[in-house]
């Protein structure tokens, strides 16, 4: 009885050891990387956004788990030549987002579209990366009069049945584990898995070494972040078909760049066969990976300025 006593207290003291470290991550990571945008009322809550530049309007959306800095390495070229804003998706980093309800393709692509409307915007190019891929193609197919194209960069556009292994360990379906996880152990998680994480997702390109900052992702050590990231993943492998089943009514030019060798989605399946399907323009990097915003920014940068040229001001 004394040992399993021992044990308990033990277990306890690893776990609130766990809790203190994880707050501390996340006191570090606000710290080094505090809200500096603008925030928005939208209906799912609230979006943090920063805006650089002038001229026509561009807006970039990151994918799962990212927020606004990931785009940072594209955002002083793209600025002398736009309005470039940047978001923090619902839920993410210094974004809010109510509850579970407004984390699929549909709704946060909702939030996008009330964003555009509550800011003005006259028909921006949306810019969406990976999973913000998605929440693009939802804007641009239910919300066509409101963008004037998309510019997608290795977009999940394609129904995708299986998780990529990397993200896997985030498929936590109870809510209840969710909130544990993320507020107990994902300081300890983010610090023993972060290193073969992100070796994975830049994939067969190196991890930029100013990534944790420049690019933002210090700010995945936030208990929030983690739950919502989570929920991203779930709410977007749930809601995919109600996208997908409807490509065929895409008309809005729409161009896509993708990382020949991306190890995260297909590029035969989410590049080609997407590009035969609607009709978008696809451009193939060779030797490149999933990261192309941090990696290969510059390429970014003229794939964006080409499709603008290419839509022209209609």
């Amino acid at each position: 009885m004394k040992l399993l006593i021992l044990a308990i207290l033990f277990l306890l003291a690893l776990l609130m050891a766990s809790f203190f470290l994880t707050q501390f991550l996340a006191l570090v990571a606000k710290n080094k990387l505090p809200a500096t945008g603008k925030f928005t009322e939208v209906s799912g809550g609230t979006i943090h956004w920063i805006d650089a530049g002038e001229g026509e309007t561009i807006v970039l959306i990151h994918g799962l788990g990212g927020n606004h800095h990931n785009f940072s390495y594209m955002l002083s070229g793209l600025s002398r030549k736009y309005r470039v804003i940047s978001i923090d998706r619902l839920g993410s980093a210094w974004s809010t987002r109510k509850h579970l309800g407004c984390a699929d393709l549909i709704a946060q692509a909702d939030a996008i579209v009330e964003f555009i409307d509550k800011e003005k915007l006259k028909r921006p190019l949306l810019v969406g990366h990976s999973l913000g891929g998605a929440f693009s193609l939802s804007v641009g197919i239910r919300f066509p009069e409101k963008i004037r194209g998309l510019a997608l960069i290795c977009p999940a556009c394609m129904t995708i049945d299986s998780t990529p292994e990397v993200f896997r360990d985030l498929e936590i379906r109870y809510p209840i584990v969710r909130t544990f996880l993320s507020n107990f152990l994902s300081g300890f998680l983010i610090l023993t898995k972060q290193k073969k994480f992100l070796t994975e997702i830049f994939k067969p390109e190196p991890v930029t070494p100013d990534f944790n900052i420049k690019g933002g992702a210090l700010l995945s050590r936030l208990p929030s972040h983690f739950r919502t990231t989570c929920e991203d993943l779930i709410a977007a492998k749930a809601s995919q078909y109600t996208v997908s089943s409807k490509l065929v009514n895409l008309d809005i030019p729409t161009h896509v760049l993708f990382g020949e060798d991306d190890v995260i989605l297909d590029a035969q399946q989410h590049g080609v066969a997407f590009s035969k399907m609607t009709g978008a323009k696809l451009e193939m990097i060779p030797g490149a990976g999933h990261m192309l915003p941090i990696t290969q920014p510059q390429v970014c940068n003229k794939f964006i300025e080409d499709v603008m040229s290419d839509i022209g001001s209609s």
